[in-house]
């Protein structure tokens, strides 16, 4: 049997805690070889945009693409595969494929919003408890959208935020969303005027918008110890921090093939000869299993890139599925039923 889980299905399945937790033991079995991540692949659709393509940062003469992404992670009993469309008039449609590497059978069919709204915020918790500093209590926002209330929400399991600096360009839904902010976590979420106010003092960054171009400048960041997520811009050809903050930073992908392939924030200075590989100290796997140390004593800036991967898809769908099952959540249905080899 086949379980087909619904974005309202997923929903209170899990907490944040235990996506972040999802997320590190999927990230481990990649540290310590047992796990295999497949890229995300982009199948460009050709064609013109009109009023209902609505992807952004597109390659020229590209409307819209259907993406897919992949891992297997034994150790957790999946493999799986997130397949999704991007830029046509339905929005987003996104799907997840779960395996059970046991038995071979496929185990789940999953609608992906709800949970990648919350897998991409884990993930950043993930890179903020082990890379930011000690103690840290300041965090600039940028980005007032979905995703950035969801970030607020994971940072806040791994560091003892208080003050939250919330910069994005329109000043209405800036001012609305550190009003709803500030109320549902009940710590002081201000809205800034400006990049540099949101950095002013600031432990941790935080980018999570659809901006192609940096949204500060590195020169701006305080001289001192930083932890910065960079989570808004996954293609090679668009970023969300400068070359400033690159070179000046240690810097960890998610998973490292795929984040030397997409993110603009490496590409783009490594194809202006500025850095190579050997400025990415490593990735999320490296780190959570001490192939890496995290902080270094002379490490004043952290950076971490990503663009969400399938070892977290698998990871998350994995755990979601063993909660469904035992919760009884979810519509159960049989392939495999039996035919004949028959013209």
């Amino acid at each position: 049997m086949v379980l087909l889980l619904r974005n309202h299905e997923i929903r209170g399945l899990m907490n944040l805690s235990d996506y972040i937790d999802a997320v590190e033991d999927g990230y481990r079995e990649i540290g310590v070889g047992a796990g295999v991540a497949f890229p995300r692949e982009n199948l460009w659709i050709k064609g013109d945009k009109t009023e209902g393509h609505r992807a952004g940062h597109l390659p020229q003469g590209s409307k819209a693409s259907f993406k897919f992404k992949g891992a297997l992670l034994p150790g957790l009993g999946g493999a799986g595969l997130n397949a999704y469309t991007a830029g046509l008039p339905s929005g987003l449609e996104t799907l997840m494929f779960l395996f059970d590497t046991n038995t071979g059978a496929l185990a789940s069919v999953m609608e992906v919003l709800y949970f990648d709204w919350l897998k991409t915020a884990a993930v950043s918790a993930l890179a903020t408890k082990y890379l930011a500093p000690a103690d840290s209590s300041i965090l600039a926002l940028f980005g007032t959208g979905r995703h950035a209330r969801s970030q607020l929400y994971a940072i806040r399991e791994v560091a003892a935020i208080k003050r939250v600096q919330a910069y994005s360009r329109d000043a209405d839904k800036r001012r609305a969303f550190c009003r709803k902010m500030s109320a549902e976590l009940g710590i002081a979420v201000i809205p800034v005027d400006s990049p540099q106010a949101a950095l002013d003092n600031a432990d941790i960054v935080t980018t999570i918008t659809t901006s192609p171009t940096p949204v500060f400048q590195g020169v701006d960041l305080p001289d001192k110890p930083v932890h910065i997520n960079a989570l808004g811009a996954h293609y090679p050809w668009v970023r969300e921090v400068d070359d400033h903050t690159v070179l000046g930073s240690r810097i960890v992908v998610d998973e490292w093939q795929q984040g030397l392939a997409e993110n603009g924030e490496l590409r783009i200075p490594m194809e202006a000869g500025l850095i190579d590989e050997s400025q990415v100290a490593g990735d999320l796997g490296d780190l959570v299993t001490g192939k890496i140390p995290a902080r270094l004593p002379d490490s004043k800036w952290t950076l971490f890139l990503s663009g969400g991967t399938g070892v977290e898809d698998v990871s998350v769908a994995r755990r979601l599925y063993d909660s469904a099952i035992k919760r009884g959540i979810g519509t159960q249905f049989a392939f495999n039923q039996p035919y004949e080899y028959e013209l």
